[in-house]
């Protein structure tokens, strides 16, 4: 004998799977606390949707040399799943924070820097490709992740990094050895890349280190400066003191053009669009048209 079924029990037997299928959460995303806006940059652009980032230092003009961390900084840190502390006497005040957490790519270890190195790792285009490859490794593994998707964005990227190493190599053959003064060596990598050369090494590195310059020094630097014996002066808008504000007039005063590389991805930026405005800024300086 045929039986009915009401129709409300039908559509409950119909739509049953369905909503509780519908009901399943999905895979939160995986989180990533760096240190730098820079490596959490280059984190999201890898880890797209699968991945949730936070910087702990976003604000431009911040020395990370000095801060004091607070509370709230070390909870974040403490709660990630995968941890980016650039390392190398930067922000050595982080890696306590990680000891808890289950990923951690310290990036000074990952590239072999050696105490005298420059610390500003997220301005080496080498180190960030290591890092990325290091990154898409590590999020590969988390559960739900698709390796297969982890691996076309780490492609997509490494093809923005050609871009930035490319241009460094068009810049090197137009202005190799190329003098420049720097007051504080964040950029240098990216200088030395290009080609260009910082004639006053020791004073930036003073500068760096919160030192005082030797006499010497400051004399060579002051003689570069005034005469002009080299194209520009380097700053770090972080970096404030009477004495740096006088080579900055000094400069002007003669003419040198004065370029400022931050050590904070500004917001909004990618890391690539940041590297190559600091070129594009480099070659105007240097009589090129930021071409």
């Amino acid at each position: 004998m045929m039986r009915f079924f009401p129709a409300v029990l039908l559509a409950a037997l119909i739509s049953g799977p369905v909503a509780v299928a519908q009901a399943e959460p999905s895979q939160p995303p995986v989180r990533v606390v760096c240190v730098e806006a820079a490596w959490c940059d280059v984190a999201a652009q890898i880890g797209g949707a699968d991945v949730q980032t936070q910087a702990l230092l976003a604000t431009p003009g911040i020395d990370p040399h000095d801060l004091t961390p607070s509370p709230s900084m070390a909870r974040a840190m403490a709660g990630a799943t995968i941890a980016v502390v650039n390392g190398a006497t930067y922000d050595d005040w982080a890696l306590p924070f990680t000891a808890s957490v289950p990923e951690r790519i310290v990036v000074a270890s990952l590239v072999g820097w050696r105490p005298g190195d420059n610390p500003h790792l997220f301005l080496d285009p080498v180190a960030v490709g290591k890092v990325a490859q290091v990154f898409a490794d590590r999020l590969s593994h988390q559960p739900g992740i698709s390796a297969l998707d982890v691996a076309e964005r780490l492609a997509a990227f490494r093809k923005e990094l050609e871009g930035v190493t490319a241009r460094l190599a068009a810049m090197k053959a137009r202005h190799d050895a190329v003098p420049v003064a720097a007051v504080e060596p964040v950029g240098e990598t990216l200088l030395r890349d290009a080609g260009l050369a910082v004639v006053d090494e020791n004073f930036a590195l003073a500068i760096m280190n919160h030192a005082e310059p030797s006499p010497r020094d400051v004399a060579q630097v002051d003689m570069l400066v005034d005469g002009r014996k080299v194209r520009m002066l380097m700053t770090n808008p972080a970096i404030h003191s009477p004495q740096i504000d006088r080579l900055v007039d000094r400069a002007q005063a003669v003419g040198l053009p004065v370029v400022a590389i931050g050590e904070t991805l500004p917001p909004g930026q990618s890391w690539q669009g940041w590297v190559h405005g600091i070129l594009q800024t480099e070659e105007q300086a240097l009589g090129d048209g930021g071409k």
